[in-house]
């Protein structure tokens, strides 16, 4: 029996394409971007509020200004799942060329259902009640996915039965949609409504409390694992070799999980408390992802002996400062150039590898959970998660890469020469 890698090589790339174009995953992804103005405002109010300057701090606390840093972070950080519930709902009816603010307002309302919530005192301007935050935040994550997805289910399958009220070509289109939107709005909430009392009269507690014990909390231990972050680096790598787009088609999977754990490990910064994880999406960003290529385009522009490869460094070095690596990605190639293989598909996981073995030794501090928007230079990303030490370290990984790189850029180089000679001699 022969083996036919070629035929597996072929299986594998369709089986990871069609990961990658999940609408499920993808609406997942998108929507988890969408809130990164949000949780970015929270990274800097948290950075602003534990900066650690003593006398800034005596200024903060003297004019009571501390608590004013509470306000942004509490209702972007802690309120995490109730913006997700809306985002991936808008993203999914997008996908599903669906009315996508009225299927993300009704996911929202549906997770309101499903939140559990206290009766307070009877007031001047009515009765109080109080929601546990815990559950609008990283902790009510997946149950805000999962919402989201049920929910833009049910309005799709219904709009696209037709069962909604139609109004004339001479109403408003707003009215309009208000009118169509009103059968779906009515069966998701009833619905959700019906599936919160089931839940508390059978003394189950709440959906919250369902989701997170069976499903977010043992994916959160499988995903949190230095194990999981390597396996997930090197296929990324992997998935950029043969030309797909690897971060977007990995993260899409594991950015539910990573996304909570950042959550709580600003929220425990911000509060001054040591974060409770090691790894999550910020320790991935800034250890596997901030300056990956920018050793080799500084080998590029300054080392390479080809005229092709010292063009090419001199055009890719800028954007990689900025680690944006397509420019070396398709124009070295990187993708399917095997002499540059090995240190293209592993030197992320190693450096993930080494810099949670030094968090675990207590050489490295905890990541803050920071969202650092895209494009942030590796070292000013470092900084950005609490301590300059994370800075020191990216600053020394770049020295690791180096080297990891050197060897195979001396072995693509020369190829590189060796095919301009041979040019050369064929056109004079």
């Amino acid at each position: 029996m022969s083996f036919n890698s070629t035929l597996v090589q072929e299986k594998m790339l369709q089986l990871m394409q069609s990961i990658g174009q999940n609408i499920y995953l993808k609406s997942v992804m998108s929507g988890m971007m969408l809130v990164l103005p949000a949780t970015i405002m929270s990274s800097l109010a948290t950075l602003l509020k534990v900066f650690p300057f003593a006398p800034y701090q005596e200024f903060l606390v003297k004019h009571d200004l501390v608590r004013f840093f509470d306000i942004p972070i509490n209702f972007t950080n802690n309120f995490l799942a109730v913006i997700v519930a809306f985002s991936v709902a808008y993203t999914l009816a997008k996908n599903l060329n669906a009315d996508s603010f009225m299927s993300g307002l009704l996911s929202m309302i549906s997770f309101f259902i499903l939140t559990p919530y206290q009766l307070g005192d009877v007031g001047p301007l009515g009765q109080s009640f109080a929601i546990p935050s815990h559950w609008l935040g990283a902790m009510g994550l997946f149950t805000g996915i999962l919402v989201a997805i049920t929910a833009t289910r049910i309005f799709v399958a219904i709009t696209r039965k037709g069962l909604i009220i139609k109004m004339p070509d001479t109403v408003p289109e707003f009215i309009s949609k208000s009118f169509s939107s009103l059968v779906p709005g009515i069966v998701i909430l009833t619905f959700f409504t019906v599936v919160s009392a089931a839940i508390t009269i059978n003394g189950l507690g709440s959906i919250h409390e369902i989701i997170y014990k069976l499903i977010q909390a043992p994916l959160t231990s499988l995903g949190s694992g230095i194990g999981s972050l390597i396996f997930v680096a090197i296929l990324a790598q992997l998935l950029w070799f043969f030309g797909l787009h690897g971060h977007a088609i990995t993260l899409g999977i594991v950015a539910p999980i990573w996304f909570a754990m950042d959550a709580q490990q600003l929220a425990a910064y911000a509060a001054g408390i040591t974060p409770p994880n090691i790894t999550g999406f910020a320790f991935f960003m800034t250890y596997g992802v901030a300056g990956d290529l920018l050793p080799l385009a500084f080998m590029l522009a300054f080392l390479a002996k080809s005229n092709r490869y010292q063009t090419l460094g001199k055009i890719a070095l800028p954007p990689a400062v900025f680690t944006i690596g397509e420019p070396m990605a398709y124009g070295v190639p990187l993708v399917m150039n095997f002499a540059l293989a090995i240190p293209y598909i592993f030197i992320n996981g190693l450096m993930l590898g080494l810099a949670y073995y030094l968090t675990v030794i207590g050489i490295l501090p905890r990541v803050a959970g920071v969202s650092t928007p895209a494009g942030i230079p590796v070292i000013v990303s470092g900084f950005m998660q609490g301590s300059w030490k994370i800075a020191a370290f990216q600053f020394v990984g770049l020295f690791i890469r180096f080297a990891g790189w050197y060897f195979f850029f001396k072995i693509a180089d020369a190829i590189a020469c060796k095919e301009e000679n041979a040019e050369r001699v064929n056109n004079s």
